[in-house]
């Protein structure tokens, strides 16, 4: 028999892509190993926090110092006038916090070798086997299909948020990364569809934006505080 395949026409009229490889399962039903590197999770996620959010935080101030500058200025004194500095230091203090609760949830879901696209593990009453996402065949290409919309729902309301505070001192800017943002979350959705790894490339190219978006806001309040 040939491989299942799943058609993602939306995308391509033409391509097939193959489901993704079976895991490995125990007499429970259960996963035998993690998709997560030995390195412990707490250090793996700062990490990769701290390198995208370095460069985050660079590619904001040169957003801020080669762009139209004295515009940002105005909007920023209209900030540091009204003590809304304080609030977008809030917000991206509030970023961290989801940071933490990643971490969190990283280090159990290492812990308990259940690996993405399953958020949950199932039981029947009585039952001394689980119950997990089918991931072969179109409904595998489905479960994670539906998965890589409830990844950007999950990220839309921390998007939004930096979208109107970053929007009022840099709009275009702000144009501009929702636009690379969006067409990240499509790759990401696009390539969890055929299979979990292949969503990390627009995952961390969209966590980037969101870095970015995270820097313009610091440096708006910061600079705003600093101007009272």
């Amino acid at each position: 028999h040939s491989r299942l395949r799943c058609r993602v026409t939306h995308f391509s009229r033409t391509s097939r892509h193959q489901s993704a490889m079976p895991q490995e399962l125990d007499a429970r039903g259960l996963p035998v190993k993690t998709d997560y590197p030995a390195m412990p999770v707490p250090a793996m996620y700062a990490m990769f926090s701290s390198v995208l959010g370095s460069m985050g935080v660079g590619i904001g101030f040169a957003i801020y110092k080669f762009g139209a500058t004295s515009k940002f200025d105005g909007k920023i004194d209209a900030l540091a006038k009204n003590d809304l500095g304080w609030v977008y230091l809030g917000l991206a203090a509030l970023k961290q916090t989801q940071f933490l609760i990643n971490v969190n949830l990283g280090v159990n879901r290492k812990e308990a070798k259940i690996n993405v696209p399953d958020q949950q593990v199932y039981k029947a009453h009585g039952a001394t086997t689980y119950v997990l996402m089918e991931q072969e065949g179109a409904l595998g290409c489905f479960n994670r299909a539906q998965r890589a919309l409830q990844n950007y729902l999950e990220q839309l309301p921390g998007f939004l948020a930096f979208f109107f505070s970053a929007g009022y001192v840099f709009p275009f800017p702000t144009f501009v990364m929702t636009l690379l943002f969006g067409g990240c979350r499509v790759s990401a959705a696009v390539g969890y569809t055929k299979a979990a790894k292949e969503r990390m490339a627009g995952n961390i190219a969209s966590s980037l934006v969101m870095e970015t978006f995270q820097g313009l806001v610091l440096l708006a309040g910061v600079k705003a505080l600093l101007r009272k």
